[in-house]
């Protein structure tokens, strides 16, 4: 083989050489992520205020248990991030406001809570793993409104939502199929004193027992989950 002939049989090995990577780098699979919205379902049912009777939750920590349309709707089924929440909130007339103003505490306020079940823990007891900020409501009233977050999430981790104060989240006269849960102790959810002072679930790390189940009402608040 001539000296020329040599350097071109270089020269090609060389370029050879760089291409292959390229190529398996070019087939590579990048890493897929799905969105998913929990408690998201097809219809939104109205807030119960200002209507009478005017309801509103406060004072605890809660999920939705079912609706209509699913079972466990706010259960993780894979790890990812929860990215963003929603809450649907009524427009309550200024009497309905002072009530929930003296009756659980003012401004009405809600943060977004990971909760995890203690296994074998019955009436259910959960670990509040981690939460969001706390977001005064105020100038949200009549609205759906949406809050950024950066909680991370495991498979089979709940996303409630906690309400230090009051939030009127809240639709009722549901069908029997929708249910939710609260941070309060079994025979402790429906006396008037009891429910005003209930203790929401705001310590991480915190277990409480959520003794208190009610029906054919919801919690209007969704969680977007990233999943990696």
């Amino acid at each position: 083989m001539s000296r020329s002939s040599k350097r071109a049989a270089i020269a090609l090995a060389a370029v050879l050489a760089l291409l292959i990577p390229l190529a398996a780098g070019s087939g590579a699979v990048g890493k897929t992520t799905t969105t998913v919205v929990l408690g998201a379902t097809a219809t939104t049912p109205d807030p119960s205020c200002p209507e009478l009777p005017c309801q509103a939750v406060g004072s605890v920590t809660g999920f939705q248990v079912s609706t209509s349309q699913s079972s466990l709707p706010f259960r993780v089924n894979r790890p990812g991030r929860v990215k963003s929440w929603t809450l649907t909130l009524a427009q309550p007339t200024n009497q309905q406001r002072s009530f929930f103003n003296g009756f659980f505490g003012t401004p009405p306020q809600a943060r977004l809570a990971i909760l995890r079940r203690i296994p074998g823990s019955d009436p259910p007891r959960y670990n509040l793993r981690s939460q969001s900020s706390v977001h005064v409501l105020t100038p949200y009233l009549g609205q759906t409104v949406r809050f950024s977050a950066s909680l991370k999430v495991e498979k089979d981790d709940i996303v409630g939502l906690t309400i230090p104060t009051w939030a009127p989240a809240f639709a009722q006269d549901l069908t029997s199929k929708d249910s939710w849960r609260a941070s309060r102790e079994e025979g402790k959810c429906t006396n008037t004193t009891d429910v005003r002072q209930g203790q929401p679930q705001e310590k991480v790390g915190q277990r409480a027992t959520y003794g208190c189940r009610y029906s054919t009402a919801r919690l209007l608040y969704t969680a977007t989950v990233v999943e990696e």
